[in-house]
């Protein structure tokens, strides 16, 4: 009985804390204005994802929320170049992306559960949650920690994630060691997703922006992907 009622003392004392730290922190930000955007927390990150702000689907667990940033996991797809001898990219230009990304001849998109990263190997892949994130934030995805270790990246270098995108997310796996690594879809955390503040919300965002990544469906977004 004891144990129950000092447990139930603990956790108001909690509520508290939290409470007048949030306010702090509310208070904060009002009187610094000038102040660089700020990194979301945990308790901000809870805050937006209970009001529908953030949308994660499928949802998060609890565990996968840190303290500042969001674990996403591995979705059962992978995109590879096609194996092809004297296979190349003449010219890549921004403009000119959708057509390599849908040349049939150049990538090779599977559905698996599992796969083995070989040393030096690049493939895609994407998180399995489709994220959502409103008009006045932005995303930066990276690696974890324990997978750096290992020699596993998760991007080249595109880590922004844009205010109003609306998708999974891609990745972009690297192995940078000298063993086989297996990935196992659905299971593996590889990836962190942070969010910071922008200095004025955007009247329109990324998903009705028209560009090539909005909505996608998959790494490669080729025209039936979407």
């Amino acid at each position: 009985m004891f144990a129950r009622l000092s447990l139930r003392l603990r956790l108001i004392v909690l509520s508290c804390k939290f409470e007048v730290n949030r306010r702090q922190a509310d208070q904060f930000k009002l009187n610094h204005p000038w102040l660089p955007n700020m990194l979301l927390s945990r308790p901000d990150i809870l805050s937006r994802i209970q009001s529908g702000n953030i949308r994660f689907n499928p949802e998060l667990s609890d565990d996968a929320i840190k303290e500042c940033s969001v674990d996403l996991r591995l979705a059962p797809i992978f995109s590879v170049f096609k194996k092809k001898e004297h296979s190349y990219i003449a010219a890549l230009r921004i403009h000119d992306a959708a057509a390599a990304f849908n040349a049939p001849d150049l990538w090779d998109q599977q559905q698996r559960d599992r796969w083995t990263l070989q040393p030096g190997e690049f493939v895609l892949s994407q998180t399995l949650e489709r994220v959502q994130i409103p008009n006045d934030l932005m995303g930066l995805v990276e690696g974890r920690s324990s997978w750096a270790r290992f020699g596993i990246s998760v991007h080249v270098t595109a880590p922004k994630i844009d205010p109003g995108f609306s998708a999974p997310i891609t990745l972009e796996l690297t192995n940078h060691g000298n063993i086989a690594i297996e990935l196992i879809a659905n299971e593996d955390r590889p990836c962190q997703l942070m969010f910071l503040q922008l200095s004025t919300p955007l009247e329109h965002g990324y998903k009705t922006s028209g560009a090539l990544f909005a909505d996608q469906t998959k790494p490669i977004p080729t025209k039936t992907s979407k």
